[in-house]
């Protein structure tokens, strides 16, 4: 039995050949297995397309922590603990959230599009430093070509919207309908990349409620809850209150999914200025790699100052590690 493939299908496909771009490759794939015929006779091609889709996917994902190869001003290469990249339509007030807890050179204008290439910038956040990035508006009509590409390999994305303003709603809608487009949803907490085509591509982060301070933000703050329901957790927030601005790196940090680990040398004091970082979930194994870099084969033993143990117990190397533990590794 023959595929039957529909012309939509070889238009994908002839999309695929042509792109020159990881971002390019997988929108197209994607609208191939939108196009494919579900049935026996289209077993095996639906079963290439899932391994295409699921290799470019990760691929993407492991780019952007790698950093850019070429220069492409939306490839922002990863630095610090994680990357959290800002988004949002004309005038919400990314640049001033940058601006306010980074030194990164943005400019903040009160007119549109103000700011036509990403900008990142060093966010504090106790002992470490997360970077934030700053990007250029979207509307519904205009996505800067780049940008989704950002969008898929950032540790963490802030949708800011703008409380005083009159298209609140509609502005929302459309940050989360591009997203949507492009097969991302918002998610409170890192998930595996899914492997099955189609399926939404989870991406930590949540809407960043600003100009919270504004007088009708009481009501319109409600509004926004209800119109995004369960699709995404609202954080409201005035950059004019230092109080909300120094709570925005700890979530950020809850955000990207890592933890800080201390390695303290034997008979010594840890360095509690200079933590790894490890993804949660890191074990003993996965900080030695960090430490010793290619000689981590040799780790014999490690002992635990931190969560669920007593200090300085020994503990297996498939032990997971917490936030703040203090390891002492033994070759």
């Amino acid at each position: 039995m023959a595929a039957n493939l529909t012309p939509q299908y070889h238009e994908a496909e002839a999309r695929y050949r042509a792109a020159t771009t990881p971002e390019e490759k997988l929108a197209a794939l994607e609208e191939m297995w939108r196009q494919l015929p579900k049935h026996k006779s289209s077993e095996k091609l639906q079963a290439d397309l899932k391994k295409k889709i699921s290799s470019t996917r990760k691929a993407l994902q492991q780019g952007g922590r790698k950093g850019a190869t070429r220069a492409d001003p939306f490839a922002i290469p990863h630095s610090g603990a994680g990357q959290v990249t800002l988004t949002g339509t004309p005038n919400t007030g990314k640049s001033s959230i940058v601006g306010g807890l980074t030194h990164a050179q943005v400019t903040v204008a009160d007119y549109p599009f103000s700011t036509p290439l990403p900008v990142p910038g060093m966010m504090p956040f106790e002992d470490i430093q997360i970077q934030l990035v700053d990007t250029p508006p979207v509307t519904a009509d205009h996505v800067p070509p780049g940008l989704p590409g950002l969008w898929r390999t950032t540790d963490a994305l802030l949708v800011v919207a703008d409380l005083a303003s009159d298209t609140l709603l509609e502005d929302s809608e459309t940050c989360l309908s591009l997203l949507a487009d492009r097969h991302l949803q918002l998610t409170d907490r890192r998930e595996p990349v899914p492997d099955a085509p189609g399926e939404l591509l989870p991406v930590p982060g949540l809407i960043i409620a600003n100009k919270a301070d504004t007088p009708n933000a009481p009501e319109t703050l409600p509004l926004l809850r209800e119109s995004v329901a369960e699709r995404a957790r609202i954080e409201p927030l005035s950059t004019r209150d230092p109080e909300q601005m120094a709570r925005l790196p700890g979530i950020c940090f809850e955000l990207v999914g890592v933890i800080r680990v201390y390695a303290k040398p034997p008979g010594k004091r840890p360095d509690l200025t200079d933590p790894f970082i490890l993804p949660i979930g890191g074990d003993v194994h996965a900080l030695a790699r960090k430490v010793y870099r290619g000689l981590e084969h040799r780790l014999r033993s490690a002992r635990l100052w931190g969560f669920g143990v007593n200090d300085g117990q020994q503990v297996h190397l498939d032990h997971v590690l917490h936030d703040r533990d203090i390891v002492e590794l033994h070759m």
